[in-house]
C-alpha cells in the first residue's frame, strides 16, 4: 500500500509541474485556458501512474531463487524461477536464495568470502582449557517451505542471523565443552564435529532449512597449553628413545648370545664329524684288513703250508732240550725231503717222496 501512496503522490507532482509550466507560458501569451491546464495534468498525472503500475506488473524469478508473494502484508503465493505477473503496488516479492548459502566464523571475518560472517566462538573443554572455534555452516532453504519461512522467520539475512548463527554458536559452544582438551588438540576432532553436525541437523530441519555441510576448520588453544603439550611429547619422545636403546642392546646381546651359541654347536659338530671320520675310517681300514685275512686264509692249504716251511728252514732240525739230552721233534715234515711237482697248465700243487733217515 506505501507503494501505491507514493506512486500517486509521484504522478500528481509531475501533474502538477507540468500544468505550472503550462500556465505560465499561457501567461505570456495573454492566452489563460484553465480547461488545457486541467486536462494537461490529468493527463500527465495518468501516464505517470500507469506507466509505473506497467512497470510493477511483473517479476522476473532468477535460476537458484524462489519469491514469496505478499498482499497488504499477507503471503498469498510463491514464484518459482520465470516471469510472473502480479498486481501493481498491491503484490510484493520477497526472494529467497535456494543455492547454498555460507556462514563462516573467523578470526578476522572481513577477509572471508562468505556469504555471512562472524567472529570465531570462545569457549572452554571439559578439563577447562580455553578455545577458541572457528567453523563453516552451508545450507539452503527449502523452497516448497518458503512462505512459512518468510511468516516465521523474515528475510534470508533475518533467517541467517535467527537460525544458522544463533544455533550453530550456541551447539558449537555447548557441545564442545563435552570433550577434554587432549581429544580436540590431536587434530581428531571428527567425533566432536559429526555430534554438532547432528544436532544443528535437526535444528534446521524443524525451520526448512536443509543443513549441508558443518566443519571444524580449526580449534586455537592457549600458547600455555601447547608449550604445556609440546613439553610432554617431548618428554614422551625421550621414553621411546631410551626404551628402543634398551631394546636395542637388548638385541645386541641376545645376537652376541646367539652368535656364540652357533659358533660352539659348529665346533662341537666339527669334532664329532672329525671322530665319526676317523671312526669310519678306522672300520674301513679293519673291514679291508678283514677281508685280506679272508682271502690269505681261502688260500692257505696244507701243502702250501708246508712249502712255506720248507723254504723258511734254515736246515736245522729242532731241539728240545730237557734232562741233559737232546731229542729231535719227530714230525713228518722233517722227516722227508719235499720236492715241489708243477704241472704246466694246472695250479702249483706239492707231492712228498718220504725217505728213510
Amino acid at each position: 500500500m506505501g507503494s501505491l501512496v507514493a506512486v500517486v503522490t509521484s504522478a500528481v507532482l509531475l501533474g502538477l509541474i507540468v500544468a505550472i509550466f503550462i500556465a505560465a507560458a499561457q501567461r505570456k501569451q495573454n492566452k489563460m485556458r484553465i480547461s488545457s491546464i486541467l486536462i494537461t495534468f490529468l493527463i500527465v498525472t495518468l501516464l505517470a501512474f500507469s506507466s509505473a503500475a506497467l512497470m510493477d506488473s511483473y517479476t522476473q524469478v532468477e535460476a537458484g531463487t524462489v519469491a514469496v508473494v505478499k498482499e497488504f502484508g499477507q503471503v498469498v503465493g510463491i514464484f518459482h524461477p520465470g516471469l510472473h505477473w502480479k498486481l501493481p503496488f498491491i503484490q510484493k516479492v520477497i526472494v529467497y536464495r535456494t543455492q547454498e548459502i555460507v556462514y563462516e566464523t573467523s578470526s578476522h571475518p572481513e577477509e572471508s568470502k562468505a556469504d555471512y560472517t562472524d567472529y570465531a566462538v570462545d569457549t572452554a573443554t571439559s578439563d577447562g582449557q580455553q578455545i577458541s572455534a572457528r567453523y563453516t555452516v552451508r545450507f539452503r532453504i527449502d523452497p516448497d517451505r518458503a512462505m512459512d519461512i518468510l511468516t516465521n522467520l523474515g528475510t534470508e539475512a533475518e533467517v541467517v542471523e535467527k537460525v544458522v548463527k544463533a544455533n550453530s554458536r550456541v551447539r558449537v559452544r555447548n557441545i564442545l565443552k563435552q570433550y577434554p582438551a587432549k581429544d580436540l588438540y590431536s587434530g581428531n576432532v571428527e567425533v566432536a564435529q559429526a555430534h554438532i553436525s547432528r544436532k544443528l541437523t535437526t535444528d534446521f530441519e524443524k525451520e526448512g532449512l536443509t543443513l549441508v555441510f558443518f566443519g571444524l576448520r580449526s580449534i586455537e588453544f592457549t600458547e600455555e597449553y601447547k608449550q604445556a603439550v609440546e613439553n610432554k611429547q617431548i618428554q614422551a619422545e625421550n621414553i621411546i628413545t631410551k626404551e628402543n636403546l634398551a631394546k636395542q642392546a637388548e638385541y645386541e646381546k641376545q645376537r652376541t648370545i646367539t652368535q656364540a651359541q652357533a659358533e660352539a654347536e659348529r665346533q662341537r659338530l666339527e669334532r664329532i664329524g672329525k671322530a665319526k671320520g676317523e671312526a669310519e675310517a678306522i672300520k674301513v681300514k679293519a673291514q679291508a684288513q678283514a677281508r685280506a685275512n679272508l682271502i690269505i686264509a681261502q688260500s692257505l692249504t696244507p701243502e702250501l703250508i708246508r712249502w712255506q716251511a720248507v723254504n723258511n728252514w734254515n736246515g736245522q732240525y729242532p731241539l728240545v732240550l730237557g734232562g741233559g739230552q737232546q731229542f729231535i721233534l719227530p714230525g713228518d715234515l722233517f722227516a722227508r725231503p719235499i720236492t715241489p711237482t708243477v704241472t704246466p697248465g694246472t695250479t702249483t700243487t706239492i707231492t712228498s717222496t718220504v725217505t728213510a733217515p
